[in-house]
């Protein structure tokens, strides 16, 4: 394997080769007998030259097994899947918030879950930005080209906001830890209708949020289940879900989900490229017949969806292996999500999905829809 290597240019030792094996991977060479009493012969398998050749040019010291086996994956190269679904599962549930107070008794969680997300909170508001330079930018354009973001066509759909106090980045971060930890024990609709209004303008109109904070006769997100247990928003620590999502994906899945965040970083810069181009004309005096950068972004005004993931693109362009593989959990649990709507909202108008999502999620819903995991299936069969 060495010498098929070398011959492609690598320079892999005996050494580095048993430490990858050591650290999953590296699958171990296959032993099969040689015949008529002549002991063993151990075979390397022929995909792994191409494995050794792509670890030979990414391993470096310093470099955790965990994030090479993340990008080699992603990559199309044979990991081993116990070391792969370990790296993704790290990646989604690693939050690391239990040992920031230390050491603490947890009979009242609810307590312990909102201590945390006030301490969070107290170290780290100041470094998280809401709404990154360029989606603001964008945003001051729009207005000062004299295109309202509370326009009669969506503002006829959003009652106003509950609250008067302005929603600050303390509460987007303490919103944010608190339904991590507890899921929709520690919130209530209307603080996810804060949250679509804090991404939003100011002054915008968005439906989606005074469908969150006004439910009228519609059930509560927390409280929209298939009747068996299945939930369409976590009950407690998301922990639980995010590794159900995990687990149940298939690598296919795991993998789609890593080149979506690509695409969505592509989506994301192409959208804010499109719109400029558009604001550019309408100042030149040469509007275009149609606009579909700006009806996407008032899309991602009224709906929320997709303003929260144009924020997370900008906010991260080179994200980690790690915050990657944490990304594509995210992408993976909403697309999930979209297939649980189905089965419990079976009246949907999901025809919508099209118009409404941006290209990357809609295919990622649209695969894992094709290949239900075992929990949304009706007989519940891996």
């Amino acid at each position: 394997m060495l010498a098929a290597a070398g011959e492609r240019g690598a320079t892999a030792t005996v050494t580095q080769l048993e430490r990858w094996r050591t650290a999953g991977l590296l699958v171990r060479n296959e032993k099969h007998g040689a015949g008529q009493g002549r002991g063993s012969v151990s075979t390397a398998p022929a995909e792994a030259v191409d494995l050794v050749v792509w670890l030979s040019a990414h391993a470096r010291p310093g470099r955790r097994p965990d994030d090479l086996a993340l990008e080699a994956f992603g990559a199309g190269l044979p990991i081993p899947e116990s070391t792969v679904r370990r790296a993704w599962l790290i990646a989604a549930t690693d939050f690391r918030q239990d040992a920031l107070l230390g050491p603490r008794e947890a009979s009242d969680r609810s307590a312990w879950i909102g201590d945390v997300a006030d301490e969070l909170a107290s170290k780290h508001s100041g470094k998280i930005v809401l709404l990154p330079q360029r989606l603001r930018d964008v945003d001051a354009r729009i207005t000062a080209a004299g295109i309202s973001f509370a326009m009669p066509e969506l503002a006829v759909f959003d009652k106003g906001p509950t609250e008067a106090e302005p929603y600050t980045t303390r509460d987007f971060l303490t919103t944010a830890v608190s339904a991590t930890l507890g899921g929709t024990s520690e919130f209530v609709d209307a603080d996810l209708g804060a949250v679509a209004r804090a991404l939003g303008p100011p002054g915008a109109a968005v439906p989606v949020a005074s469908m969150l904070e006004y439910s009228d006769s519609e059930p509560a997100l927390a409280d929209i289940n298939d009747g068996h247990g299945l939930n369409l928003l976590p009950a407690a620590d998301a922990s639980g879900e995010l590794t159900r999502t995990v687990t149940e994906a298939s690598l296919t899945q795991l993998r789609a989900a890593w080149q979506a965040v690509d695409e969505m970083h592509r989506w994301a810069v192409s959208l804010c490229d499109t719109v400029e181009a558009e604001l550019d004309a309408i100042a030149a005096g040469e509007p275009p017949p149609d606009c579909p950068g700006l009806l996407q972004w008032f899309y991602g005004v009224a709906f929320g969806l997709n303003r929260l993931l144009l924020r997370q693109a900008l906010l991260e362009p080179a994200p980690s292996p790690k915050a990657k593989a944490s990304t594509a959990v995210m992408l993976l649990f909403l697309a999930t999500g979209m297939s649980r709507l189905r089965v419990m909202v079976p009246n949907g108008q999901f025809e919508l999905l099209p118009v409404l999502l941006p290209p990357f999620l809609y295919r990622l819903a649209e695969m894992v829809a094709a290949d239900l995991p075992a929990s949304l299936r009706p007989d519940g069969s891996s």
